[in-house]
């Protein structure tokens, strides 16, 4: 959630050291949020049939 939640001060402190827009940021890591959704549900899948 940290990646994309407007309130980390990390990500926005960053973001405004590097003169980075916040949409900007987002269509860079959308697609590996997107990638890591797949993985973490695929990996609940297996867990859940596992169990």
């Amino acid at each position: 959630m940290n990646l994309w939640i407007p309130t980390s001060a990390v990500i926005m402190g960053g973001l405004a050291l590097a003169k980075v827009g916040y949409n900007t940021y987002l269509r860079f890591i959308a697609p590996l949020l997107a990638i890591l959704v797949v993985l973490i549900a695929g990996f609940l899948m297996l867990g859940a049939l596992m169990n």
